[in-house]
């Protein structure tokens, strides 16, 4: 230890010899011991109410209190103190460790053992830390949260925050810009009732952005409705946050009616209009259908633009812009929303509520442009345009994606020859539901999943993991199987890329890990020294924000340490999901728990993302193994060398996973990997009961 620490301790025994050997050993650990020792109940409960005490240690005999007679009175005194079972030689038959557990005790050890007695201090004082911590936080978030309703009542601003479209807190400032008298009159008002029906969609997609991104959203001009009709002009900020441990938006609304300055109104201008043509400029036209694109994106090529511009340069092309803007401005309605997007690019947008039919609009553009002729510098000329049209109806998906379906949409028209209008058909899409299709075969595959986690027909497969330096280290694989309706076991190679592509995966990683603790617990309460798990993370827990919360809770739950546990990311995954990996790297550490990349290697950017992510442990990718056991050329085996010596920089495991033959443990031999998993160990079985001794070098 770095430095000494300080244990109240109060031993219950009547063994001179024996609490001296427990002090002696706890101070040859770097403890300093303040020492109460009795025999006594009377002695142990006015210890216990009035003595600062970290740890109880209570031998089990007859002739001394009882555990269950010690926790009450810990539990009286409302102190928080563990009670570690002492058991000699002669309880040690009669006293099993569920008994202990279940009488009261928070641990135990065995007398003759001197290394169990410290890793069990070690622990419970550990444990001890870790809720005074989190008492701690309790008191100073609940010190923060008063603080904080305090300063939401009395600020200028007005706050509310939403929840499912209710209000659920409206702080006074709120409750005067509207109009209201009481809370209570919010109580059970939508937000889309304070805004007139013509703003509701957008203040929808306001909200929904704020939840997809994840953060706040840049104030929008809206307008708000007060208690007694009135409208007026508001900016609406949103933000995600969450209240009373529910998920909730946070809203700011200000009052816009303040009349802005002429050079505040020239500047928004200047952004809000493109100069050339008098329409909408491009940042205005994609803040406008961020907010709300509940309708029809038209995207307007000119067909023939570069050429014109080439041949008759700068000038003439803006007059040519003009002309053509001038052939369709009048088709537009009042609602219509139309962009000079950028160079021979018009877009238009035509909300849900518009008079304006976009399909026909589409087609009197494409006519008229077609039919007219162009007399620009002097010249007369013709040309067409091509329009993909993109219909958006409430999508859960952004400006770009919508734009760049309609620009997809258009440039199918284009090579169809021009001139022409295309409608981007959303590919798998069932066009009445909104809905992605799900074929006879992925349907089965989901009612299977569903069966299996509601009637319990799940169960786990471990493979050994062998070191054939250090018996001692003993790890499994952990697979998933599924049973189906005729009770034969599926495995997830054949479900899981379905599971995935519906997001039902993530279910999956968590009960498999429920059950994996769940094993590792019933073997450390045995008294017996629990192996590593290595267990798959799927791509859908990797996007789950909640996913690392919801993995510490389970460890603080179990009390297990997290070194036992080391969660497999797939090298792709990992690639893909590059910055939600690096913050699970970050977050496992923590934890104490390791990480692996699977399926790795053979990749141009392997190297790299080994430096990048420093895991615990590299699974070499089976292909990649029988490869280099078939391999004759030097730059395979020298590619290999490399990983292996860069592995081994960073302090990176090196595991070889799926071997299942001796040329491909040959193979793998010489680069120093001593880390073997596959069936020519063994197979994967129920139980984990290897003898990784027999394998020991």
């Amino acid at each position: 230890m770095s430095s000494p620490s300080v244990i109240n301790l109060l031993i219950v025994d009547h063994s001179r010899s024996d609490i001296d050997h427990i002090v002696q050993t706890l101070r040859g650990d770097g403890y300093q011991i303040e020492l109460l020792d009795t025999d006594q109940t009377g002695t142990a409960r006015n210890a216990i109410e009035y003595q600062p005490l970290d740890l109880i240690l209570l031998r089990v005999a007859e002739d001394l209190p009882a555990l269950t007679e010690m926790r009450s009175m810990v539990t009286e005194a409302q102190q928080d103190i563990p009670i570690i079972a002492v058991v000699d030689d002669a309880g040690r038959a009669r006293y099993r460790p569920a008994r202990l557990l279940g009488e009261g005790a928070d641990n135990f050890f065995y007398l003759d053992d001197a290394d169990h007695l410290v890793a069990v201090v070690r622990a419970e004082l550990r444990h001890l830390q870790a809720r005074k911590r989190e008492r701690s936080f309790d008191i100073r978030f609940k010190e923060s949260e008063t603080r904080t309703q305090a300063l939401l009542e009395n600020i200028q601003e007005a706050v509310a925050y939403i929840h499912e479209g209710v209000h659920v807190y409206a702080n006074p400032a709120y409750l005067r810009l509207f109009g209201y008298e009481a809370p209570d009159e919010l109580a059970m008002i939508q937000l889309v009732h304070m805004v007139p029906p013509g703003y509701r969609d957008a203040v929808k997609s306001v909200q929904r952005r704020s939840i997809r991104s994840g953060k706040a959203i840049e104030p929008v001009e809206l307008v708000g409705v007060r208690r007694n009709g009135q409208t007026f002009p508001v900016l609406l900020e949103c933000a995600p946050t969450r209240m009373n441990d529910e998920p909730c938006t946070q809203i700011i609304v200000r009052d816009a009616t303040l009349k802005k300055s002429t050079y505040d109104q020239q500047l928004e201008n200047l952004l809000k209009f493109d100069d050339t043509t008098g329409l909408y400029s491009r940042r205005f036209f994609m803040e406008t259908l961020e907010i709300n694109h509940n309708g029809a994106v038209l995207y307007i090529l000119l067909t023939d633009y570069a050429a014109i511009r080439y041949a008759m340069g700068f000038e003439a092309i803006e007059q040519f812009v003009l002309e053509a803007v001038g052939l369709f401005k009048e088709m537009l309605a009042l609602d219509d929303v139309a962009a000079h997007f950028a160079s021979g690019v018009f877009t238009v947008f035509v909300p849900a509520n518009s008079p304006t039919q976009p399909l026909d609009l589409a087609e009197h553009i494409r006519a008229a442009i077609a039919e007219h002729s162009f007399q620009v510098s002097g010249k007369l000329f013709t040309t067409t345009c091509c329009v993909g049209v993109c219909q958006a109806p409430d999508t859960h998906e952004g400006a770009v994606q919508i734009l760049s379906h309609a620009d997809r949409a258009c440039e199918a028209a284009r090579q169809k020859g021009g001139n022409q209008v295309e409608v981007y058909a959303p590919p798998r899409e069932d066009q009445r539901s909104g809905r992605a299709t799900i074929s006879p075969q992925d349907e089965a595959v989901l009612r299977l999943i569903r069966t299996a986690l509601s009637k319990g027909r799940l169960s786990l497969m471990y493979q050994p993991i062998v070191s054939f330096e250090n018996a001692e280290e003993a790890r499994y694989k952990v697979y998933l199987q599924i049973m189906d309706d005729e009770d034969k076991p599926q495995t997830m190679d054949k479900l899981g890329s379905v599971a995935v592509r519906y997001n039902v995966m993530g279910a999956l990683d968590k009960w498999t890990i429920i059950r994996g603790l769940g094993m590792l617990l019933d073997i450390q309460r045995a008294a017996a020294k629990p192996p590593i798990l290595f267990v798959r993370l799927s791509r859908n827990s990797l996007a789950d924000k909640e996913f690392f919360d919801w993995l510490a809770k389970r460890f603080q739950d179990s009390r297990l340490a997290g070194h036992y546990l080391v969660l497999e990311v797939k090298e792709d995954n990992a690639d893909d999901c590059f910055e939600e990996t690096k913050q699970l790297r970050a977050r496992l550490r923590e934890l104490g728990c390791g990480l692996a990349l699977s399926h790795f290697g053979g990749k141009t950017h392997s190297e790299r993302l080994l430096k990048e992510l420093v895991p615990d442990y590299i699974k070499l990718d089976g292909s990649l193994i029988e490869r280099l056991a078939k391999a004759k050329d030097e730059n395979s085996r020298k590619a290999m060398a490399d990983l292996a010596r860069q592995a081994q920089g960073l302090k990176t495991r090196v595991v070889a996973a799926g071997v299942s033959t001796a040329p491909q443990m040959a193979s793998i031999w010489q680069f120093g990997v001593t880390l073997v998993q596959g069936n020519m160990v063994a197979e994967a079985g129920s139980r984990l009961d290897f003898d990784f001794k027999q394998f020991a070098g």
